[in-house]
């Protein structure tokens, strides 16, 4: 696959692992989006056997993309999936892949921890991507509205890296905060730094996220494909992203 990225993104995301593409959905795709995503959380909220997280702080409707064949579409959108492919290689694939809903929680003290996304112990490869993660903004996210923040950089400290322990608002020395408006996506190498910070605003977050690894890696458990969207991806592009091909010597050509 030819390159897609410009030189200014390959630079600021090598740098920084992470990188913004604003206006990845126009007008007309996030309001399809909207109503999709509503009618996903309407079916997961009368269904408590239907998997995600239901706390007070955060919930999320787990395995988004079997709610809606839009969320398939946005696994490979064009704006976003050719820069995502790009990063990982040609044997890439979807490891997991939620809708987030943040509330509002102003009595909340602390923030979602930071963490890491994935590490190796005792392996040190800075130059590797094991997974990149894609956010879609389904509404305006203000400083203080459940934004993610990073540590511009950290995805090229060592996993034993001593990071600086964060204040109990969640600020962290040298963070940036995603505050983006709605139809922005923005995405991340699994090795930064990062946390999601309280919803102090006075609206809900929502969020679409699509996390890719390799083929050769498991999706998370929960997350597998079911038998009825592999047996319906019929492109190479879909079947990779969905476990549907061989986990060794899979790679896309096209």
């Amino acid at each position: 696959m030819k390159a897609v990225m410009t030189a200014e993104q390959r630079l600021f995301y090598e740098a920084n692992g992470y990188l913004l593409i604003r206006d990845a959905l126009s007008p007309e795709e996030l309001a399809r989006v909207r109503a999709a995503a509503d009618r996903a959380e309407q079916q997961w909220r009368e269904d408590p056997s239907r998997l995600g997280e239901r706390g007070e702080a955060l919930q999320s409707v787990q395995a988004i993309i079997e709610y809606d064949p839009i969320f398939l579409e946005l696994l490979e959108h064009p704006k976003v999936f050719p820069i995502v492919r790009e990063i990982i290689g040609d044997d890439i694939a979807m490891v997991d892949n939620d809708y987030y809903i943040s509330p509002p929680v102003a009595h909340l003290a602390r923030h979602h921890h930071w963490h890491f996304d994935e590490g190796l112990r005792g392996v040190y490869s800075p130059r590797s991507t094991m997974m990149v993660k894609v956010f879609y903004a389904l509404t305006d996210i203000d400083e203080d509205g459940g934004a993610t923040s990073f540590v511009p950089g950290s995805h090229r400290f060592p996993i034993d890296f001593k990071m600086p322990e964060p204040t109990p608002e969640g600020e962290m020395p040298g963070s940036v905060r995603m505050a983006v408006p709605a139809g922005s996506a923005y995405l991340f190498n699994g090795r930064i730094y990062h946390a999601a910070l309280p919803n102090r605003s006075q609206k809900t977050r929502r969020v679409l996220i699509f996390n890719y690894g390799h083929i050769w890696m498991k999706p998370w458990q929960g997350y597998e494909p079911s038998a009825r969207l592999q047996a319906a991806a019929t492109t190479p592009v879909r079947r990779q992203l969905l476990h549907a091909v061989p986990a060794y010597g899979s790679s896309l050509q096209d």
